[in-house]
Order: C-alpha cells, then structure tokens, then sequence
C-alpha cells in the first residue's frame, strides 16, 4: 500500500488505545458506575417528578373534524380563549366565487372535543371584501398558513407560483375577540433567521501551498478540491492529498481558490458548505473535532438550529450531537423552513417547529435535553398550542376529503410551570426545577460519555471535566436525599482519569510501534531497490545484499516482541524478506558453482598478504584486521547459505564448502600474522599514542575552563573530562606506567575545576551581594517617598510605574538568573511591605493624626509623635567624643585608640577644609595638579580660556567631588579666581614657581656634592631628553628620571643632613626641568634682591673681605662652606624684620655659595596677589579679600593634601567603622517597630484598645498640648492567652509614636533571674534580655520598654518596676559593670509589660500586688462591657490579610470591612452601601468568604471561652481534664488561608475539626481528652466518643478524689472505699438520666431509704470509733489531734444523711401527687441532689486525709475495719442496682437463675427497712415490675389506669412472697 495510506491506517488503529485487560476493566468499572448513577439519576428525576409534577409526551385523543366540502387542511390556530381558526384548501371545479365559509372554519374546543360555531368570529365587512377581492383578482390564489406576531393575527395566502408571492390579512387581538386590521402588512409578515449562526467565506489569507495545497479552517480543518476530488483533511500537511473523507468532483482540473467555500465553527463541530468549481448544488458536511469525524449532512441547506446547552445542532428531518449521534428522519419533506422555538418552563424540553412553504406541512421535533434525543417527530397539516400544553395538530391528508383527523396530545409545553403544593419545603423546591433539569441534564452527557462503545482521543478527559463540572457546579447534589449521586460521579471521575493515565500511556506505545515499524518498512524497500539495481556479477554482490536481508529480517522477528505492533504487518514484512532472500539465496548457489565465483575472496586474501609486510602503525595492523574479520563472516555467510538450501547433489555442496574452507585457512593464518605484527607495533606507538592524548586533554583542560562561565559548565566540563581520561586509562590498560599519570593529570584537573567553580560562586556571590546591597539602597527611597504620597491611588501608581520600582523588579530578576531564589523573594516581599506599610500609614495619618502629622490621636489624648529615626551617631561630650543614640540620653565614651590618634581631624567638619585651608583653596591646587599632567588641558590651554571657560573645567572638575561639599556658584567662583592668579604666577615665575628651600638644595647638591661623571652622565642624558621633546612635542616629565635623581639628593640629604627630607621629590622634580632646560639657573625676583641688597650691605659696611676671608678655609668642606654661608645669609634676612622673606634665606645661601648669579635668569614676576569679591567665608578672607602667597600657597596645600586629607579620611573610615561595630553590638535594628503586614487596625483596636492604651500613655508619657500631666507614672498591663496581638498592638503604637521599641522576652529570662545585673543571669539569652532592659534604661528617653511573656519571670524580678512605676520613676541597673540608679521623672518613657495568666506549665500567674496595684490591667482576650460585636469582627478583620480573596479588603476602607462582616453574618445586603468599588463578582465571592469566616469564628470564640474558663479554675475544683485548645487571632489566620469561596457549610466544620485536631497532637497526653471536649462543644460526638469521654471524666475525677495517696495507707485505701461510693452514684445518676429520658421512661426513680439508714451508720460508726481513739492518741502523744476532726467527720455525715432525707421527702411528696405507687421527678432534680451527694462524700474524704499518717498508729487499722464493715454491703447494693439499670429492656420475661436469686436478695434487704404500706413500696421494686412486665411496652405515661391498677397488684404480690 502507498506509504501515506499505510500510516493513516496504522495510526487509525491507535485508539482505543487501551490494553485489553486494562480496557475491560475500566470499561466495565465505568458501565458499573454509569448503572449506578443512571438509576440515581432516574431516582431524582421521580423525586423530582414528585415535587414539581410531569407533564409527559403523550397522545391523549384523536378528534375528526368535518368540513362541508372535500379539502386539504393546511393550518390552524388558537385565536381567542379555546376558540380555533382552521384554514383549509377547496378544489371547486366549476365553482366561480369562493366564500370565507370555504377557506376558514371556527370551532371552540370543550369537554376535550371540538365543536363548530359560526363565522362571526371573522364578521367584518372589509374583511368580506379583501377576500372577495383577493380571490377575484388573483386565480392562483391558495390559503397558505396562519401566524401570529405578537399580538396579531396573520392569514397568509400564496397568490403566485413562488413561495415568496404572498398577501396577508391582519387581525388584532383585543379583548377576547379579533379586529380586522387590514391587507397590507405583507412585509410583516416573515421567518426568522434559519441559521443561528454566521457563514463565514474562506479567503485567500486561509490558502496553505505545497504539492497538495488546502484551505485552513480555523487551523483544525484543512479542505480543497483540487486533484479531481473535495477531500477534507484533519493534518495541515500539503506533501499528502488523503484525507478523512474524499468526494468526487464535477470538474478535475479547478485550483484551490475556484470553489466556494464557508464555514462555521459551533463549539467542537464546524459545519461546512462547499460548492465546487461550475456545480450547481452546495455540499454540506458535519465535523465533529472531539471525534475526528466527518459527515455528508446535506440537511444544512434549509435551516439549521443550536441545540441548548451545547449539545449540537437539529435540522428539519434530523439532528446531530456533540458525541457523534447523528439522526436523520426517512421522509421526502425539503426546502423546510425553521418556523419558531418553543420551550418547557423547567427547561427539560425544546419544541423545534419547521414549515415547508410549498406544501404546507409542518415538521415539529421535540427535543429532551435530559435524554438527548427526539422521540416522536410529528408531521402535520397545521397545529397549535393550549395553555396547558396540549397540543392539537391536523394529520397529514394526502388526498381531498370532508373528514379530517385532530390529533390531541398533551405536551410539557405548558405556559407556567406545574407545581406540587405538598412539596414546597423540600430541598428541591428551593433549588427550582430548572436547576435540578440542568443538572440531570448533565448526568446525562456523563452516562452518554460513560457508556459510549467507541472511544476517541478525548474521551476520558471530557469525561472528567464533565463529572467535575457537575459536582462543581451544583452545591445541592451532595444532598443526603439524593442517596449519594455525587459519589457515583466522583467515581466516575477517578476511573476516567486512571483510563487518561492508561490512554496516554498505551498511546504513546501504540506510535513507538508504528514509528519502528514504518523505519523497517522504510530500510527495507530500500533494500529491495538495492537488490533490483544490482547485476550480481560478483560474489559481493550476494554476500553484502544476503546479509542486509538477514539483518532486517532480525530486526522485523524483533518487532514481534514490540508492544502494540501490528503483527499482521510484520509477518507480512518478514515473509516477503524471507522470499526475497530464498530467492537470492538459490542466485546465489548457482553463482558458486561457477569455479571462478570465489575468485574475489581469494584475491582479496591475497592482497591482504601483501599488506601484511607494509603495515607500520597499530591503526594499519587494526585495519587489516577488520578487513579480514569482515572477509570470514562472509565466507561464514556462505557457507550458512549454503547449508540451509536444498541441493540435490550433494558433491556440488561438498564442493563450494572446501573451496571456502580453503580460503578460510588463509584468512586464519593471515589473522594470527596481523594480530603478531600488531602487538610489536603497539609498544612503539603507544608511548607517542599516549603523550599526544595526554597533551590534548590538557588542552581541553585550558579550554574548558575559558568556556566556563557558571558553576554548572564547570561539573559539566569536568565530566567530560573524566570520561576522557576514563576512556584513555581503559585504552591503555596494559601500560602500568601510563596509569599513574592518568591519575596524576585527573587530580590536577579535578582541583583546576574546583577552583574555578569556587571563584564563580564566590563572583556570583559577590554580584548577588552587590545587586541586594543596592536593592536595599532603593528601598530605603522608595519607602522615604512613598511616605509622602496623600492616596493610595498615588502609592500605587508610583509603585507600578516609577523607575526605582522598575530597577527593584531588574535586580529580583537578575538575582532570580543568578539562581538566588532566597534573597529576591526576600527583596520582592520586602517591596511589597512597603506597600503595604505605606498605605496603613496613609489610612493612619487620615484617621489617627491631627494638628499635622506630628500629633497623633489615641482615644481622647492627644500624643506628639517622634519623627527622628533611632541611629548611633558620634558627638563631643563632656571633652570627649561619645557614641550618641538620637532622640535618646544615652552616650557612650569612644576608647577605640586607633580613633583616638585621629584627635586631630575632631575638628575638621569636612575633607576639603580646615581651620588654615579654605577649600576653594584645595579645589584651585587639584585643578592646578590635573592642568600640570595635561591630560585633556594643559595650563596654557587654560590660560587662554575665557573667565566662562574657566569657571566651567573648574566646575567639570568639581562636579564628581561630591564628597567635599563644594557649592556651586561659592566654592567653583572662587575656586577659579585663585586658580587663575595661581596659573598666572605659575606661567611668569617659570621654574622658579619651585619653593626657594627645594631649588636651594637642588643645586647645592648639583653644584658641590654631585660626582663628576655622574654629572656629565645626566647632562647628556636630559639634554637628549630636551632634543626629544623639541622634535617630538609632548610629555614634559619623564617619571623615571625624576624619581632616580630623586634617590641621588635623598642619599646626599641623608648623608650631609643638611636640607629636609619632605624637600626631595619637589627638589629631583625642579633639578629634572633645570638640567633638561640647559640654560641656566632660575632666580627667583625675591632671591635676586636679597643677593644685591647682601652685597650692598657687606660693600657698606667693608666687610666683603671678612666674608670671603671666612669661607676660604672651608673650600675643601662644601657641607661646612654653605652652613657658614647659610648662617650668613640668615643672619641678613632676619635683620631687616620681613618675615615673608625668611623662605628665601636658602635661595639666598645658594647664590652666595654656588656664585651662580646671572640677571637673564632672573624672574621678574612677584610671587603674591590679591584677589578681591571673594564669595565664601573662611579665616584665609578677610574683608572679601583673599592675599595669595605662590609657595606658600603650595607649601600649606601639599601638607593639607599629604597630612591631613589622609588622616581625615581614616577618621571618617574609623568613625563609620566604630559606629558599625557599636551599632551590630547594640543590634539598633532589633529596636525599631515594625508594623507587621498581617496587622489590621481593626473596630476594637480602633473603638476599645486605643481609647484605654491612650488614657495610660497619656499618665506615663503625657498627652500633647497645654494639659500635659507632669506627674508621670503607671504601668500598662495586658493579658490574654497566646494569639490576641498583644505584642503587634504594642509595637505598632511604638511605632506611630516614634518611640524604641525594647522588647524584653520573659521566657528568655526565665525564673532563675532576679536582678538586673547582666552578670547574675545564669545563660547568655537571659544574660541578653537583662543587657537590652539596661540598655533601654540607659536611652531614658523615647523608648517603651515592653515585657513580654511576664508569666515566666520570677515575681522578685517584677519587684524591681515597682519604683519605676510610681511617681518616683527611678530604678536601679548596671551599665557596663557599673550600678547605676535612673531617674526618668519627666522623661518619655513608657512600661509596659504582657502575659498569660492561663499557661506556664500549669503555674499560677504570679506579679506582685504592689505592682499590679500600680499598673492599668486590660484583657485583650476576653469581651468586656458592651464590646462583644467590634471582639468579634476583630477576629474577622485581623484575617483579612491572610485569605487571597479578602487581600483586597486590606487595601480598603474600614467601613467596607465592616460592611461585608454584616451581611456575612445577617445574609442581608440591604441598605449597605461601599466606599470603594467592586464588581458583582468580587462582592459575591467576598460575601461567600465572609459568611464561612464567620462560622469559622463563632467556633473559635466558645474555643476561646472555654480555654478562659477551664484555664481560670483551680485543679481542685476541675470535674474533667483541663481544655487547652485555643480559639485566637492566630488560629483565626491559620484557617482563614484555607477559606475558598466554593467551601459549604460541611467542609467548613470539617477544616475546623481537622485544624484542632493537628493543634491537639502538641498537647500529647491530653490530645484525646481535649478532642474529645471540643466534639462535645459543638454536638459533634459519635455514641463512641460519648462513652470514651464519660470515662475519661469519671478516671479524672477518680484521680482527683484519690490525690497522690499511697494505697499501702489504711486511710487511704478507704478514701479508696469512698470513691467507689462515689462512682456508685454516680452510676445511678446516669442510670436514673437515661432512664428518665422522654424516649423510654417518664416514670422511673429510686428510693434511697437503704442509702440513708446505711450512709448514717457509717456516720455514726466513724464518730463513736474515731473520737476516743484520736483521744487516746492524742493523750500518749501529747499532741492536739483529732476531737475536732472526729467531729467534723460525724457532722459531715449528718449533713450527708441530710441531704438524702431530703431526697426521701422530696420522693415521698412525688407519691402522694400520683395515682400508684411509685416516685418521679426530672432527671435534672435527681442529678442536683446526688450531685450534692456527691460534694458530701468528697468533704469526708477531705477530713479522713487530714490525719497525720505516722499519729493513727493502730486508730488507722480499727477505723479502716469499722468503716470497711459499714461500706461493704452498701457498695454490692449500689453494685446492684447499677447492673440492674444498666440492662437493656428485654423481649419478653426472663426472670431466671442468678438474676432471680440476686433480686431476692436485694429486695430482702431493702424490705427491712421500709414499712408495709403500700404507699412506701420501694422504687426500686416499681422499677423491676416496669421493666419486667410484658403489658408495659413503654414509659409509665402512657400506661393506662387499668394496666397501672393491674401492675400495682403484680408488685404487692411479688413484695408478699418475697416477705415471706
């Protein structure tokens, strides 16, 4: 077959692709469970039936209609009431005028029959005209139909032999009657649209071109009708023209373009109308995309309707559904037209109503949407609808006749929904039948989609989405009355999507298969091609053709073993190969037998010979033996070939086998010969083999790592690498000598890359460091600015759109490729917080804040807010530099000495300035040194700038130098004035601008101390230097020249110590310029002056010989010669008083002593100026005016530049560095309130906790304004349990107000610490947590010290606050060793301190009085006063944050909080109007939340109430185990994250139960009892639970009564005995609650005369025993015992007799008020009494404990004995009744055995004690006649006075006889 069609059938056979076990399985598990939900469904749909009512399709009569003539009915219609116009067509004949008698008939239907009246209905005179006229004028005229649009009436009459030739009468309906309009609205008159959809044309856009080009049809469909044939395909593939469906065409040679083709895409089905090239008719076809299915439906070319809820399309003689149903009806009737839709009220059924215009005859089909069919299509003459639904319509006549059948079928086409009255409160009422249709609707597309034989790709998963669409989408099916239809459609969800596991997996098997066995199909034609092609004239030939055959025929055996091939196809492929071969085969032995066949090998065996001895290399050796491999499993090929063939003469056989075998000795020598030769090779070859790969892989080694830039290139690289050197190690395995530098070379690459991938981490590290240090740069601004916005609307537009915000967004992104996952989640939150802060801030400042933003409203006190952020910063202080915290009175001296030798740059503000520099004087000297490089500007390019020019370098310079605080329009100024008189000194005084000291020295060491050849050495080489730079103009300076000369002057200052060393860099630089310059020495004017007026001087004064008479001894001792001349030359320069020309005293010496004098040289420039309207201050400007001194000026500002810039710069590097220490030490951080983004300013917060948190700052910090209190003192006292925000709330008010936040963590601190002294605490936490408080006392100022979780702090530890709580305001600490005393009267500084007096272990919460006295106490926790709605909402507020739907709210006004918690708890939304805006949607799917968070809250406040409650008692006084679960904010949020809006009410409950069962698996032990306690809350206890929580309360009351009492004691093991008394009735307790329980018993109670009579013995017996023993004893020992407590004893058994007496009357009374014997009273009375029973027995137990143990002596044995000997038969009668009213009531009497002997014996003892009245028969005894009497099948109450009379006999009868 063509290889196309091969793989369309091939991949046609994927689905079902399902295994075939697999498959049954699951499609027997689905027919199971759509069995199942079919009869559910059928089940709902009769409940149903059963609450609304069913009208059903069904014929009711059949009517006949007589007419006057023989006729055609063609249409009636329901004018008026039950009044019906019938239209009929009469064939006359000879007949000329036709009356309205014969065209139209009126009958009125009644008593279910038609009967006929008159015409009058149509009397209308007009009327009788246009009639007349119509048939007059017109001859072909036919009555067509009636019609009614809105509320007319429309005749309609065809006048011509089209359709469209038509007139119309039109009658208005109006008041039960009809009124002739007139008989011109024929354009009234028309047909809907009959397609409900739009054609849509193809166009040349849609166009795919190739070999087979076709038109796209929205990408799914792809259709043409080139090539001879239409042809609808489902693959966009042109290289193909097949297709999934192929017609022919009319005209084979069109192009694409030629036909017309339209479209419509409903859904999953595309509806198709094509015409081909030069055909007349369009085609019409269906495709269904789910099933990849394609039809020819030609019925689209009338009409075509959608069918409701997506189920298809219906057309007038069919219909097709969504899951490939296709229906077409057997009739002739076309070119129908769609007439009008008529649905049912509950919307289970759709009237689809066609009309055909030229005959007349409708087509109506009534759709099921449940059911998904049409059952009875009705063809008929004409029809019409009643408002009750029944239907009545005219049979089809062929013929003419007077006799016509009315069929009358009653329909659920009714005009209102049918209701039953009974039914209205069941649950499917208040869901409404739509609804209930709808969703049996969708069951059935599920039972459709279930149940379906053929499977397509989809199936499954339509199959889970519908299952889940409907449990989804209808809250009401998990009703209990539904008997579990959801289970059954989450059933068939879960096998649909175990049958989409199976599906994919078989289906990708299924096209691995066809993908391997289209490769074979593939290779092997190839083959064959091959085969075809050959000549076969050689041996080869056979051999290489016969061994692909045996391959592929391998390859096809083993895709037998492939799952899901086609195992048809294989063996088809493998025997067409096994023919193929067998025919090349017998070729072939007939070639062998050729002598010369063989030939071939045979020369190739010997050519392999011969290569042999020209084989070099191990690779030529391996080669050859490849060669001769591959020659022996040909010969082997042959010889199998020629084994497996039949050849009839078998010499023949023998024949080709010896010659093969021959060739085959040759082949084996010549293998043997190569494999020798190789292995000589090889030890030659493999040392230059193996340093090549060795030299190549540690180039890759360089290579890879260039190439890598990431941690994951280098593991990637590295990996390669070891599997090359894995590769080369097994390559020369047999070389132990290589082994070792393989692993040498692997070692040193493994550490290569390690170190490589290190640095990468550690630079991406860095980067990532880098990116966050800059992200919280940002941040910091974006949050500065966003505190400044005045809407929210503001905050968020700049936040989506600023460019800070988007560069934040950059560095989370760039960190995100960086893999740093963790720091940009953090900055993202981060961004997001500050959102979030701003915008609470924003709503606080609106609320809170008033006056300005500096005061803050709490309550009715007004605050002033601190706005100065808490940071460490230097200051003096007291002389000394100190660590200061802002707003604060803390300061700390610096001892740091390395900051401490910065003393003296304390007073230098900046870097650029200091007392004697000015810093535009610095500015103007960087300039100058920047001009003197000439990089860019050169000085004379600068001096030949304008003053504009000027200013601007030296403001290009200045503009980065932004750390030296340069103002623009001062500093740049004046700057630039003294840059410029610098460069004009600079320029004139040329080399004289060097300092006269530095040329001094120069040329002292040039002219006398430097060697001569050294001399004439740098003469001749600055001299070329000079010639350099006169041909090649540039750089002036050459370093290395100036630094060597340097060196030179620095040895001879050294060595002569004559000049400073600091003058030998500007010495070597001047000497460098003097000696390259060649001229001659530069003087300066000064210098020149000074040597005219010395020698003046000397000349006047006749001392010029005494001079030269001084120096002429010391010719030989230059050093000595020029310190005389020196002192000469000082002497002079001082004695004429300017001091300005002491610096020039060198200068001066030097000209005396070197003689080098010479006027040419000297510089005529002055050496000051003085520069006017300076713009800056400074002490260097005096009156504007700044005197500047050339060497002076460089002589100051290099020793600023070189001195002190540096140190400044290392004090300011110091400072940071010591304000970074100090501020880590401190941990500053810690200290600044944060409001956390969880936290709401909620109504509580707002109406209750602000107003009172006020009123106490208001006496600890004092309010704002005139009223201040200046007696400040208190203490703020908060408690509740765990989660109530008592630390949120604190620190967001420290944070409004701008105070430090010092938050002291008790359970840090523990009990163990009661000092304040950081030393005494017995841990480093609690060694902290004391530091932190020292450290807050020591701030004293702006600072809330905040206690938390005081209830484990030692109570001696609180005692320390009480002075700093009163007006006092002192307390004493330790700071850094030393004790301080605090006094913070007056200052602002709150205490504040928080606890749960409920926790902790079990401990009492414990603060001392005085200081509670002193403190302001609020519950957070509990409701107080009229508060209990806003604690309410509070828990509904607070977790708005934590519930995605409710984030939004956040954002919001409170008042729409507010307003949403209303109507989640009224359900009303009347009258509630929003601030803000939200969509129906979000109000809905908030209110949905809303309603679940407030039951999730009324279960978390009885959770609340009851830890309260049960926390609040004492364990003595607690009758069950403590509850410890808690109902808090915190648990509120916990649940308030799992809330959706699609929970009911059940899940609800069900996340709450489930939330405190995970919260109960901490309490370990108490996890049980603590459940169980929390069912028993909330009614949610099984009859399991019940019992087990039963026992558990009687285990712990037991333990309670028993205490820790050893049961070795006598006293105790009679409190033992007492507690068993104790449960005793407690068992009749419960016993007699049961009884009396409504269901059973009204009836039943017990007399406790035995119990009295009993219980005062004991009472007697212990008080007789007890007292003289404890006398006695109390004598021996001489100790006071016991009198007293004998006697408390016997009254507390007095007062137990009491109570049981009353009990007896109380009975007594209950007898008289009754008819018979016997007692009642409620249950609730007996309980009281015997609880009071019960209180008696445990004060006993209290006073038997309180004798001493080791004083009873034998007083413990003779009480144990008396009171065991009272005990024991009260305790088997209490034994007995329990067991008696523990029985269940059984069927008949069975009074028998040991049950007889032990009621006997009870009543015996009873009876003694009663009187025998009958009045005073025991209960206990009415009890057992109640219960054992067959006549009594219920309580006493509905016994009647007969039977009662009856019993009463029965007992005495029974009392008698047991008397006796």
């Amino acid at each position: 077959m063509p290889e196309e069609d091969a793989e369309q059938a091939a991949s046609a056979e994927v689905t079902p692709a399902l295994e075939g076990g697999t498959y049954e399985i699951i499609r027997q598990r689905l027919l199971n469970q759509a069995s199942d939900l079919k009869t559910k469904v059928g089940q709902l749909d009769e409940l149903r039936k059963s609450v609304f009512g069913s009208v059903p399709l069904a014929l009711k009569k059949a009517e006949r209609i007589t007419t006057e003539h023989n006729c055609i009915p063609r249409d009636m219609i329901r004018a008026v009431g039950n009044t019906f116009i019938f239209g009929y067509n009469v064939q006359f004949g000879l007949k000329t005028s036709v009356q309205i008698s014969d065209v139209f008939s009126i009958f009125e239907y009644k008593d279910e029959t038609f009967h006929q009246l008159s015409l009058d209905l149509l009397n209308s005179g007009q009327f009788d005209q246009d009639f007349a006229n119509l048939y007059k004028y017109y001859k072909e005229t036919k009555f067509v139909k009636f019609s009614q649009i809105g509320p007319y009436l429309f005749m309609v009459f065809r006048v011509g032999k089209n359709v469209t030739d038509i007139k119309t009468f039109k009658w208005a309906i109006q008041d039960g009657s009809l009124h002739y309009v007139d008989n011109r609205s024929d354009h009234e008159f028309v047909y809907p649209d009959q397609y409900q959809f739009e054609w849509v044309r193809t166009h040349r856009d849609l166009h795919r071109f190739g070999d087979h080009p076709h038109i796209s049809i929205e990408d799914i469909l792809f259709v043409e009708c080139v090539g001879g044939d239409l042809t609808i395909k489902i693959e966009d593939n042109t290289d193909s023209g097949s297709g999934i469906l192929s017609e022919e065409v009319e005209f084979k040679d069109q192009t694409l373009d030629d036909a017309e083709i339209f479209y419509a895409k409903i859904d999953q089905i595309i509806l198709l109308k094509i015409r081909p090239f030069q055909e007349r008719d369009f085609r019409y076809f269906v495709y269904n995309n789910k099933l990849r299915e394609v039809y020819r439906f030609d019925a689209l070319k009338d009409a075509c309707c959608i069918l409701p809820e997506g189920h298809g399309i219906i057309v007038p003689n069919g219909y097709y559904l969504i899951n490939g149903q296709i229906k077409i009806y057997d009739n002739d009737l076309t070119e129908m037209m769609f007439e009008r839709m008529v649905s049912s009220p509950n919307g289970e059924d759709y009237m689809y109503v066609f009309y055909n215009r030229k005959q007349g005859n409708y087509t109506i089909l009534p759709y099921n949407i449940i059911s998904q069919n049409v059952d009875n299509p009705i063809y008929c003459n004409g029809f019409s609808l009643f408002k009750n639904g029944e239907l009545t319509y005219f049979r089809v006549d062929e013929e003419p006749q007077k006799h016509h059948v009315a069929q009358i079928w009653q329909t659920p086409f009714t005009l209102e929904e049918v209701s039953s009255e009974a039914d209205k409160d069941h649950f499917l009422y208040q869901i409404g039948n739509r609804d209930v249709v709808r969703c049996m609707a969708e069951c059935s597309e599920v039972l459709n989609l279930a149940t379906r034989d053929s499977t397509y790709d989809e199936l499954y998963i339509d199959l889970v989405k519908r299952s889940a669409d409907v449990v989804e989408s209808y809250f009401w099916i998990d009703n209990d009355g539904l008997n579990g239809l959801v289970d059954s459609l989450n059933q068939i969800k879960e096998t649909a999507g175990q049958a989409i596991d199976e599906f994919n997996k078989v289906n990708r098997l299924k096209k691995e298969a066809i993908e391997r066995l289209k490769a074979v199909e593939i290779t092997t034609n190839e083959i064959f091609e091959e085969i075809s092609k050959s000549e076969f004239s050689l041996i080869d030939d056979f051999v290489s053709r016969l061994a692909e055959l045996r391959k592929i025929r391998g390859e096809i055996i083993s895709l037998r073993d492939v799952p899901y091939v086609d195992l048809e196809r294989v063996a088809s492929f493998e025997q067409t190969v096994s023919g193929k071969t067998l025919d090349l085969s017998e070729a072939c032995v007939e070639f062998l037998l050729k002598e010369e066949s063989l030939n071939p090998y045979r020369d190739r065996v010997a050519q392999l010979k011969d290569s042999l001895g020209t084989i070099t290399k191990v690779t030529e050796g391996n080669e050859l033996v490849e060669n001769v491999t591959e020659a022996g499993h040909e010969l082997e090929m042959l010889i199998d070939i020629v084994n497996n063939l039949k050849i009839e003469d078998s010499t023949q056989a023998t024949r080709i086998i010896d010659q093969i075998t021959e060739i085959f000795t040759s082949i084996n020598q010549l293998k043997v010969a190569a494999n020798k030769k190789i292995k000589e090779l090889h030890g030659v070859e493999g040392k230059a083999q193996f340093a090549a790969q060795i030299r190549l892989i540690s180039q890759s080694v360089v290579s890879f790592l260039d190439l890598c830039d990431s941690p994951e290139k280098c593991d990637e690289y590295l990996n390669k690498l070891m599997v090359q050197l894995e590769e080369l190690e097994g390559s020369f395995a047999d070389f132990d000598e290589f082994i070792v530098e393989i692993a040498d070379k692997r070692t040193e690459a493994y550490e290569a890359f390690e170190a490589r991938k290190l640095n990468l981490i550690e630079s991406r590290n860095k980067k990532a460091s880098s990116l966050v240090s800059s992200a919280e740069r940002i941040l910091k601004v974006i949050s500065n600015r966003v505190e400044g916005f005045d809407s929210i609307n503001d905050i968020n537009g700049y936040l989506a759109a600023d460019l800070m915000v988007e560069k934040i967004r950059g560095i989370i992104d760039d960190l995100n490729s960086l893999g740093d996952s963790v720091k940009a989640d953090d900055i993202q939150g981060r961004l997001k917080t500050i959102q979030q802060d701003g915008i609470r801030q924003l709503k606080d400042k609106k609320e809170l804040f008033q006056d300005g933003e500096n005061i803050i409203r709490f309550g009715k006190h007004k605050f002033s807010v601190n706005t100065q952020d808490l940071d460490l910063t230097i200051l003096s202080h007291d002389g000394d530099m100190c660590l200061h915290l802002t707003g604060t009175k803390f300061f700390s001296r610096i001892k740091n000495p390395d900051f401490l030798e910065t003393r003296d740059a304390w007073s230098q503000d900046i870097i650029s300035e200091n007392r004697e520099v000015y810093r535009s004087e610095y500015l103007a000297y960087q300039v100058l040194a920047w001009l003197e490089q000439g990089a860019k500007i050169g000085i004379s390019d600068f001096q030949g700038f304008d003053d504009k020019e000027k200013l601007k370098t030296v403001q290009e310079f200045m503009a980065p130098l932004y750390a030296e605080s340069y103002t623009k329009g001062i500093h740049d100024q004046d700057a630039t004035k003294i840059l410029d008189a610098l460069v004009t000194i600079y320029k004139a005084q040329k080399l004289a601008r060097y300092s006269p000291v530095a040329r001094a020295c120069a040329l002292v060491y040039w002219e006398l101390f430097c060697p001569t050849e050294l001399k004439s050495l740098w003469q001749a080489k600055l001299e070329a230097f000079q010639e350099k730079n006169d041909l090649f103009p540039g750089s002036q300076f050459n370093p290395l020249y100036v630094e060597e000369i340097g060196k030179l002057i620095s040895k001879f200052v050294e060595d002569e110590n004559v000049f400073d060393q600091a003058l030998v860099a500007e010495s070597a630089e001047y000497l460098f310029h003097e000696i390259a310059n060649g001229k001659g020495y530069v003087i300066s004017k000064e210098g020149a002056e000074l040597l005219s007026e010395f020698n003046a001087h000397l000349k006047k004064n006749h001392k010029e010989s005494n001079f030269e008479n001084s120096l002429e001894p010391l010719e030989q001792y230059p050093r000595n010669k020029y310190l005389v001349i020196r002192d000469w030359a000082s002497g002079f320069v001082r004695s004429t008083g300017n001091e300005e020309l002491t610096p020039y005293e060198e200068e001066l010496a030097s000209l005396l002593l070197c003689n080098h004098f010479d006027s040419r040289f000297v510089v005529d420039e002055a050496n000051s100026k003085e520069i006017t309207n300076m713009a800056g201050s400074h002490t260097v400007i005096v009156d504007d005016c700044y005197q500047l001194d050339f060497h002076k000026f460089q002589n100051k500002l290099k020793y600023f530049k070189e001195q002190a810039v540096p140190k400044y710069a290392k004090y300011l590097e110091l400072k940071s560095q010591v304000i970074e220490e100090c501020r880590e030490d401190l941990r500053l951080s810690e200290y600044q309130p944060k409001v956390l983004t969880s936290f709401v300013r909620n109504k509580l917060i707002n109406e209750v906790f602000l107003p009172v948190i006020g009123d106490n700052l208001a006496k600890q910090l004092g309010a704002a304004g005139d009223n201040k209190r200046t007696d400040l003192m208190g203490l703020l006292l908060l408690i509740s349990p765990p989660g109530y925000g008592k630390t949120t709330l604190m620190e967001y008010i420290a944070n409004r107000l701008g105070l430090i936040f010092m938050k002291i963590n008790g359970p840090a601190v523990g009990h163990e610490v009661t000092s304040l002294d950081p030393s005494e605490a017995g841990n480093a936490g609690a060694r902290e947590e004391v530091q932190k408080l020292n450290l807050a006392l020591e701030m004293g100022d702006n600072v809330m010290i905040y206690l938390d979780d005081i209830q484990h702090c030692n109570p001696e530890f609180l005692q320390k606050f009480i002075s700093l709580c009163d007006a006092q305001r002192k307390i004493e600490g330790v700071w850094e060793g030393r004790p301080r005393t605090y006094d913070l009267k007056g200052r602002k500084v709150a205490v504040v301190m928080a606890g749960n007096p409920y926790t902790e272990s079990g401990e009492k919460f414990k603060i001392p009085d005085m200081l509670s006295n002193r403190a302001d106490t609020y519950n957070l926790g509990d409701v107080a006063g009229g508060n209990a709605t806003a604690f309410k909402a509070s828990y509904i507020e607070n977790a708005v944050t934590s519930n995605p739907v409710l984030q939004q709210l956040s954002n919001k006004s409170q008042k729409d909080i507010q307003a949403f918690i209303e109507i989640g708890e009224t359900g009303s939304r009347d009258a509630v109007n929003f601030e803000s805006n939200y969509s129906v949607a979000e109000i809905n799917e908030i209110v949905s939340v809303m309603q679940k968070l407030v039951m999730v809250r009324d279960f978390l406040l009885d959770v609340n109430l009851e830890y309260i409650r049960s926390a609040a008692m004492a364990d003595e006084f607690r009758t069950e185990p403590r509850f410890q679960l808690q109902g808090s904010y915190r648990n509120m949020n916990r649940l308030a994250e799992k809330i959706l809006p699609i929970l009911n009410e059940q899940e609800v409950k069900d996340l709450v139960v489930d939330h405190y069962k995970s919260e109960s698996q901490t309490l370990t032990t108490g996890a049980e009892a603590n459940m169980l306690k929390f069912k028993e809350m909330f009614s949610l206890m099984t009859q399991e639970d019940v019992d087990r929580w039963n026992e558990i309360k009687k285990t712990f009351k037991r333990n309670q009564l028993l205490g820790s009492a050893d049961q070795s004691d006598p006293v105790g093991r009679v409190v033992a005995q007492l507690t068993s008394f104790h449960e005793g009735l407690g068992s009749i307790q419960s016993t007699l609650e049961q009884k009396l329980n409504p269901e059973k018993s009204k009836e039943l109670s017990i007399d406790l005369n035995p119990l009295v009579a009993q219980l005062g013995s004991i009472g007697e017996k212990i008080s007789s025993s007890m007292a003289p023993s404890a006398y006695g004893e109390a004598k021996k020992s001489k100790q006071h015992l016991s009198l007293e407590l004998a006697n408390k004893i016997s009254s507390e058994f007095d007062s137990v007799k009491k109570e049981i007496l009353e009990l007896k009357n109380d009975f007594r009374r209950g007898n008289q008020e009754n008819e018979v014997d016997g007692q009642t009273l409620q249950s609730t009375e007996v309980a009281e009494k015997l609880r009071s029973l019960n209180e008696g027995l445990m004060k006993i137990k209290s006073e038997i404990e309180k004798f001493p143990d080791d004083k009873l002596g034998k007083f413990k044995d003779a009480f144990e004995k008396q009171l065991n000997a009272q005990l024991e038969p009260l305790r088997k009668n209490i034994n007995a009744i329990k067991n008696l009213h523990q029985e269940e009531y059984p069927k008949e009497l069975e009074l028998k055995g040991k049950q007889v002997e032990e009621i006997e014996r009870l009543v015996m003892e009873i009876s003694t004690l009663v009187s025998q009245k009958p009045s005073s028969v025991p209960a206990i005894l009415r009890a057992l006649i109640n219960k054992y009497d067959l006549d009594s099948k219920g309580g006493t109450d509905k016994i009647a006075p007969p039977t009662r009379a009856k019993n009463d006999s029965k007992l005495k009868e029974i009392l008698e006889r047991f008397k006796k």
